[in-house]
């Protein structure tokens, strides 16, 4: 038993907690939520310290469209969504100010573990049936109903499958990683155990029967071919589009795809609806699915697609701040991509697992999930502090990027 605790010690508070994200949900968004609360209380109140940057504008955004929302609509549980916002805020700000880069090694063990456990909670839920409070605090079951002997796709320890779906694939991008550099290095026999976790878990995202789960897979299997080798690259796009027909039939719930997409469709609709309603500050998370049930009789959680979500969600305040955090990161996720491609080994952790949150939010709402949500702060913080302490130097228009994003963004108004 000491043996198995032995490792633990060397993780701290932040890095357990989100361990705890996956063994007791719950307890790991609450633990990382007291965290977030409490440094933004002990910079901004004790050390009466402020650090802007760029995700510091987009969750200012979201938080004033939340207390606007909250105003505005005059429904005072709404706040619940600033609160949470704060904490994510402060989530970050953690990160990039003290913590060591030793987080982003044990987040990327704890994540790998976290789908392959995942995947294993899964199917022990479809065999045994947990207590429903057991079930809830597990993250085993479909949250807000007990569905467990009717449903028959892979829920994991994340209330939804395509939750699930999303940490599924980031854990294999982190797997991807780890064998481009085994490979490089002629270790063959790491490679093994790494392809065997990487089909267990592709094997996973097929069962959560996610169609944009199973397309984004597919898309980061050919940017691991591309990091890998270019010539094979182009061969095996060549073997991708002769076999499309194939690919479409292994996707699970293939013979849905059209109804689905008409479903999504008028999802959208209405929700771009909902924000012609409420243009500026939006209607919160919370709030979406008691105005779609208002409006149009069914309920609704969330838009089904993060731009429209973002924007419905937390108006035009919070929409145009996440198209700026998409477009300025965008150009240096491209920056490093084309720039580099063998020097660094951690870079590909970060290049094949950012775009997954847009490959999967086209079509659905990951981010919804305060679980989903924390786990991504936690990457995008990684992000942003790996950015700023590599070497601008071999990277000239990367560092012009970020001049630019200072002088036009960040730079204070009296000083310009």
């Amino acid at each position: 038993m000491n043996v198995f605790f032995q490792p633990l010690k060397k993780f701290t508070l932040l890095e357990l907690s989100i361990l705890l994200c996956f063994l007791l949900p719950p307890v790991g968004i609450l633990i990382l939520l007291i965290i977030g609360l409490y440094t933004i209380y002990t910079q901004w109140i004790i050390k009466k310290r402020f650090t802007f940057t760029l995700f510091s504008y987009f969750f200012l955004s979201l938080f004033i469209a939340t207390v606007g929302a909250t105003i505005s609509l005059k429904e005072i549980s709404y706040i619940g969504i600033s609160v949470m916002i704060l904490g994510y805020w402060g989530l970050y700000s953690r990160i990039l100010e003290t913590e060591k880069n030793q987080l982003f090694k044990h987040y990327r063990m704890i994540i790998i573990f976290g789908g392959c456990y995942s995947c294993v909670i899964g199917w022990i839920s479809k065999l045994i049936t947990f207590p429903l409070v057991l079930s809830y605090l597990t993250g085993t079951v479909l949250f807000g109903e007990d569905t467990r002997k009717d449903y028959d796709r892979l829920i994991g320890c994340e209330y939804n499958p395509n939750f699930t779906v999303y940490i599924l694939l980031i854990a294999t991008s982190f797997l991807f990683a780890n064998l481009l550099t085994n490979l490089r290095n002629k270790q063959f026999v790491k490679s093994m155990w790494q392809i065997s976790l990487i089909l267990v878990l592709s094997f996973g995202v097929i069962q959560t029967g996610s169609r944009a789960g199973f397309a984004s897979m597919v898309l980061i299997y050919f940017l691991f071919i591309y990091r890998l080798n270019r010539d094979v690259f182009f061969i095996s796009t060549i073997i991708g589009i002769s076999l499309s027909k194939w690919l479409l039939h292994v996707m699970p719930r293939s013979e849905s795809v059209i109804q689905a997409s008409e479903i999504r469709q008028e999802i959208w609709k209405k929700a771009i609806s909902i924000w012609q309603d409420h243009p500026f500050f939006g209607v919160t998370p919370i709030g979406f699915g008691q105005e779609y049930l208002q409006h149009y009789n069914e309920y609704v959680p969330h838009a089904h697609n993060v731009f429209i979500g973002i924007f419905v969600e937390y108006g035009t305040l919070g929409g145009l701040a996440f198209l700026c955090v998409i477009i300025i990161n965008l150009v240096k996720f491209i920056q490093l991509f084309f720039s580099i491609r063998n020097k660094k080994s951690l870079l590909n952790n970060y290049l094949l697992s950012l775009p997954i949150i847009l490959l999967t939010g086209v079509f659905d709402e990951p981010l919804f999930s305060p679980q989903i949500g924390f786990l991504t702060v936690i990457l995008l913080a990684c992000w942003d502090k790996y950015t700023k302490r590599i070497h601008l130097a071999e990277f000239p228009s990367l560092s012009r990027i970020n001049h630019w994003i200072y002088l036009h963004v960040l730079a204070p108004k009296d000083q310009s």
